[in-house]
């Protein structure tokens, strides 16, 4: 594979040398299985704001997060095995804010962490979440965690596409914020080898050809 076009958003990649089948099998390993971080749960402390606690927490949920592949896992696999989480697998945020004398608008850069020097944080701080009149107030917990997009296209890291253009096929790759477009190919690539090399491990386990 070549690298033809890259910048902050997006990466394009010239597949001249490579089998349509395993170029399909990256495209769908980005949108599948490529770990970014969201907001998994929302604890409503308080909220009397003009929108449900539903709603409330759903707009929350869809807010990209700049995510932390080295330092953070997957609760599934979190030595922790707890509901709740530990430092290894949950970063925990708050948003309060209280509309006094005039209107309040929060945005995305009023989730702040409980712990500073946190890499995890909103993609974009100007991202508006709710509007509350004089007199409303909302309080939150937060609870962000490593998902993928196979279970909830809220972390599904970004477009990957696959097109042909003069006669060369090529892979077109778009980071919604999680990641930037080059992490998101070599996590896509790193896990494509290791399901080759599980299903060829297991192949060999079953026609007894193991280490020969």
């Amino acid at each position: 594979m070549k690298v033809v076009a890259e910048d902050s958003e997006s990466i394009t990649i010239d597949l001249q040398e490579t089998p349509h089948s395993v170029a399909n099998a990256l495209r769908r390993i980005i949108l599948r299985e490529v770990p970014t971080m969201a907001v998994e749960e929302v604890l409503i402390i308080e909220n009397s704001s003009s929108l449900t606690n539903e709603v409330l927490a759903h707009r929350i949920s869809l807010i990209p997060f700049i995510t932390d592949l080295e330092n953070y896992r997957l609760p599934e696999e979190c030595d922790c095995q707890s509901r709740l989480g530990c430092d290894k697998c949950v970063v925990r945020f708050v948003l309060k804010g209280e509309a006094t004398d005039s209107k309040l608008t929060l945005y995305s850069r009023d989730i702040k962490p409980e712990k500073e020097g946190e890499k995890v944080a909103p993609f974009n701080g100007d991202i508006p979440i709710v509007a509350l009149a004089p007199g409303q107030r909302v309080e939150l917990e937060l609870y962000v965690r490593l998902g993928k997009g196979k279970r909830h296209s809220k972390w599904t890291p970004g477009v990957a596409t696959l097109y042909r253009e003069d006669g060369k096929n090529y892979l077109y790759v778009e980071s919604f914020g999680f990641l930037n477009p080059l992490e998101i190919l070599k996590k896509a690539v790193k896990i494509v080898k290791n399901e080759v090399a599980s299903i060829q491990k297991a192949f060999e386990e079953m026609t007894g050809d193991a280490g020969r």
